[in-house]
């Protein structure tokens, strides 16, 4: 279910069609992470379509206005507060989607086999190995590259070509910050671990729910202090280094930050629409 939350990353073409066919794209994950038998795969796919419903009900209305919001204070020129308003967001509406999500999923994840938690186990190694090979090399200057150009990607996303001078300052970025890379696979990996404890430890469905939602609405309960320590200046520092790029656009740039965050907002409520058409 957490897929949905990367659709926000798509172009705003593909992002609709994505969106209503995520029940699908869910079903097809859920069945290759969790090796479903058909009983649980039955009972798993009319729990997918109603917490998609409820996703489009409740979430994409506050996704459509927080990114008109963004889209306004972008016009107007970012400040550290901005995107600390925008962080604070971006996290608690994920916390919820969520925490929502493995609530709803607990009937059936409490169902699972030892054959199957093994399953996952392999599967969370397998994502886990693509991941280190891609981002975490042991060369310092492939590693550094992979990540900077994955960085790039994302700014260029929204504001298009950049300037060698705003490339330089990302790339600052990227270098100060090497190590909060790893602590965040460090952390994907404990919670990996956390998630498969609790589907051995819990077989009560509100209890394996209550727990798995806490999982996600703290996760700071599970975070070492160096990850919480660093996490804060990443924050920090990428408030610092947004404001700078903000300061360093062109007409042309801040344009096209407006259009990009306004057309999604556009998408998100044009589909929080579409469950009128659909009951």
């Amino acid at each position: 279910m957490l897929a949905i939350s990367a659709l926000v990353l798509a172009s705003c073409s593909a992002t609709r069609v994505a969106y209503d066919n995520a029940d699908t794209m869910l079903r097809f994950m859920a069945s290759s992470y969790l090796d479903l038998d058909a009983g649980q795969s039955d009972d798993l796919a009319p729990r997918i379509v109603r917490f998609h419903q409820w996703h489009r009900s409740n979430e994409l209305p506050v996704y459509a206005a927080l990114l008109r919001s963004a889209s306004q204070r972008a016009a107007k020129g970012i400040t550290a507060e901005d995107v600390a308003w925008g962080l604070g967001n971006l996290r608690s509406r994920y916390r919820r989607f969520a925490a929502k999500a493995a609530e709803d999923a607990a009937p059936v994840l409490a169902t699972l086999a030892p054959a199957q938690l093994a399953a996952l186990e392999h599967k969370f190694a397998e994502s886990n190995g693509k991941y280190a090979k891609e981002f975490l090399s042991s060369d310092d200057k492939e590693r550094r590259r992979r990540q900077l150009k994955r960085m790039l990607e994302r700014f260029r996303d929204f504001a298009g070509e950049l300037t060698p001078d705003q490339e330089a300052r990302i790339e600052g970025f990227a270098l100060a910050h090497d190590r909060h890379v790893a602590l965040r696979f460090e952390d994907r990996q404990r919670w990996q671990r956390d998630f498969v404890a609790a589907l051995k430890a819990e077989r009560k469905p509100e209890e394996l729910g209550r727990r798995l939602a806490e999982m996600f609405d703290k996760p700071e309960l599970r975070r070492s202090e160096e990850f919480i320590r660093e996490d804060r200046r990443w924050d920090e520092d990428l408030g610092q280094l947004i404001v700078d790029l903000d300061r360093s656009l062109s007409a042309k740039q801040r344009a096209q930050v407006v259009r990009r965050l306004s057309d999604y907002a556009e998408d998100f409520a044009v589909l929080a629409g579409r469950r009128k058409e659909a009951a």
